[in-house]
Parts: structure tokens; sequence; C-alpha cells
């Protein structure tokens, strides 16, 4: 075999790796896509081809979704065949939160330009005051649900510590979503006193109204609410109790407590809800009154979901819409193991939350529309 034929012969053999490698991501991007959207499912493969250093790829196969929503972010737009706008696909893979190293190779790689880590650094430059202008952007004067909650990410001052960045997601009565914005609070760490502040900035950016809150149990996040929207009710997240709960009870005691539990938070109504906690009470009162008493002081807040429709609770119980997008914003910035500065937290996670920002407007949750046109989703708490 002439050396012409085996550089030929490598050559093929890396193009069916990188084949291999970006179908399989590709599938599991449309894995993560399906358990984000459960109404939709899986709808096959279609082929196409991508240019590479190494030759063009024929035959790749991109995975669908029936939605038709769906599209592989490791993989350029057909349309840009004639070109690929390299500047767009170092942003996208360094949101995904790989190192500047990492887009370098994989840039280099699968598309055959060579960008050095220091070029990608330039790339990622965004300016600071056009992140101040998305996050003090006007709101709408009125969301029917607001979630916020803190994730942890690492970061270092001198020292490595995880701190908190806070996300607020809001749902209007049609049941689009909106990212409203993130928060970083230095080295203080999560506290009442930032809330308060957040809320300050969302009625200076114009909002005026808004039904419930849906939040975890962190002392005075009700009060700052109330506080800055006194008409407002707060929805303390089931789920987030429902865990702490589990945390303090002995393992051959946690189905059991946990199905009196569900009896409570799955009752139909709010008179059912109570007379399911008088029984839990009762049995559960001599093993674990730590658990008891979490439930009886705060089971007013725990139970306002209950006022609403039935085909709308399960947005309002718990804060799981905004554990999804926290969720995401984990996983894209996984491979960051630590941000090296502030700087770089508050960059990234704002190049994701503008990542994800149409994906949320374009989609409604179920259920609010058809309340909203029948009159039975009010919005006029200030």
């Amino acid at each position: 075999m002439q050396g012409r034929e085996i550089i030929e012969k490598l050559e093929d053999l890396i193009k069916e790796a990188i084949k291999s490698v970006i179908e399989r991501l590709a599938i599991e991007e449309r894995s993560l896509y399906l358990e984000e959207h459960p109404e939709t499912k899986g709808n096959g493969f279609y082929s196409r081809s991508l240019l590479t250093k190494y030759g063009p790829i024929e035959g790749l196969m991109v995975p669908r979704t029936r939605d038709g929503n769906f599209r592989a972010q490791i993989l350029p737009p057909p349309r840009r065949r004639a070109g690929l706008d390299l500047g767009e696909a170092v942003l996208a893979l360094y949101a995904s939160g790989a190192s500047t190293r990492a887009v370098s190779r994989f840039i280099e790689t699968i598309y055959g330009a060579y960008y050095s880590p220091a070029s990608i650094s330039r790339l990622t430059e965004v300016a600071e005051d056009q992140i101040e202008s998305w996050r003090k952007r006007r709101l709408s004067e009125e969301y029917f649900a607001l979630y916020l909650d803190a994730t942890f990410l690492p970061v270092r001052r001198g020292t490595v510590a995880r701190e908190p960045v806070y996300l607020a997601l809001g749902i209007r009565r049609d049941g689009t979503r909106e990212i409203v914005g993130f928060w970083t609070s230095g080295g203080e760490g999560e506290s009442a006193l930032v809330y308060q502040e957040i809320f300050n900035e969302l009625r200076e950016r114009g909002l005026k109204r808004i039904e419930v809150v849906i939040g975890d149990g962190l002392s005075g996040l009700k009060e700052a609410v109330l506080r800055v929207y006194p008409g407002a009710r707060f929805q303390r997240c089931v789920l987030h109790s429902l865990k702490y709960s589990l945390r303090k009870v002995r393992r051959s005691h946690r189905e059991a407590l946990a199905q009196d539990l569900r009896k409570i938070y799955r009752a139909g109504r709010r008179s059912e809800a109570l007379e399911a906690f008088r029984a839990f009470k009762a049995r559960w009162q001599g093993k674990y009154p730590e658990v008891v008493k979490h439930w009886e002081e705060n089971l007013e807040d725990l139970l306002v979901f209950l006022e609403y429709p039935e085909p709308i609770r399960n947005y309002i119980y718990t804060t799981n819409q905004l554990e999804r997008l926290i969720k995401e914003v984990k996983r894209r910035t996984k491979v960051i193991e630590v941000f090296c500065e502030p700087g770089a937290l508050y960059k990234v996670v704002y190049l994701v939350l503008r990542g994800l920002e149409e994906k949320y407007r374009s989609r409604k949750l179920r259920g609010f529309e058809d309340l909203m046109e029948e009159g039975l989703l009010s919005c006029g708490h200030s």
C-alpha cells in the first residue's frame, strides 16, 4: 500500500470516528430535549453531509422530533454549507461550558480552522454594558407566576467557594414563559436581603403585578415578596419540603411517610388536604415531631396551589419549571470545574440564558391559555 493510500485510509477512519462521535452526541442532545418536552417524541433520523478538514462526511444520521423544533447544537445549520460562521460556532461551544482549549481543538478537528485559545477568548468577550442592557431590560407589567431560586457554582476569589446565582422565570397568563433575569451576590451567600433587592429591581423594571410567587423556604423570602408586591400569593415549593422531610426519616419509614404526604398535596380540595394532614400528624407526631412541625407551620403556604384551577396546579406547587432551567445552566457549565474569576461566571451564565431564551419564549405551557380565555385566571395583584 502506497503512502497516499495509507493517508486516505487513515482519513476515512478518522471521518468514521468523527461521524460516530457526532451522531452519539446528537442523540444525547435529543434525549435531553425530550426530557424537557414530554409532549413530543423522537421521529427517527434524516441524513446530511458535513464538511470537515478531512473532507466531506456523507450519510450523517441526525435525530429529529415530531414537533420539528429540535436541532442538534453540535452541528452547524445546513444552510451554511457554503461557509460556516466560525465565530458563532465558537460562541455556542464556549457557552456550553467548554474550555477555550477544548473549543480550539474541536474547531480545528471538525472544521479545519485553527483558533488559538487566546483568539477564542477574544471572540467570547461580551461587553459589560451588553449584559447589563439585557439584565435591566423592561419587563411585562404582569406575570401570573414567578419562580425564584438559586443555584451554586464554584468561583475563585483567592480561594474557591460555591457562590449563589439567583434566577427568575416568569409565566404569563397565556402560558408563555420568559427568563426574567439572573443575579449574583458575590461571596455573601444566599440571603433574604438579596431577595428584597431582586424584587425592588423587578418593580423598577416595570413589573407591577404578580399573582403567585413560587420559591423555596428561605427565611425572609415570603416577607420580601409581600413587601414589594403586597397582593401577591406565596407558594412554598412542595417538593423542597418533601425532600427535606425524607432526609429526616429513617429509610424503613420513608415510603410510608411519603405516601401520607402525597395524600396532602395530591388532594383535590383544600378541605381534603387538611384532613389528610390531620391523619399524617396523628400517625407520625411521636416518631418525627420535627417533620410534622415543619408541615404544620408552613401548611398555608404549601397549599396555596389548591386555590387555582386543576389543569395548572402542577406548574404552581413546585419550582420544577425553574429547576429545569437551573439543570440546563449546570449542564452547560459543568465542564468548567472552577470559574477563574466572577466575571467569567457572569459572562457564561448570561450566554447560556440568552441561548435558551428563544426556546422558553416560543413554547406555551398547557392549560393556561384555555383558562385565560374562559376568564378563570386573574392577575390583578400589585
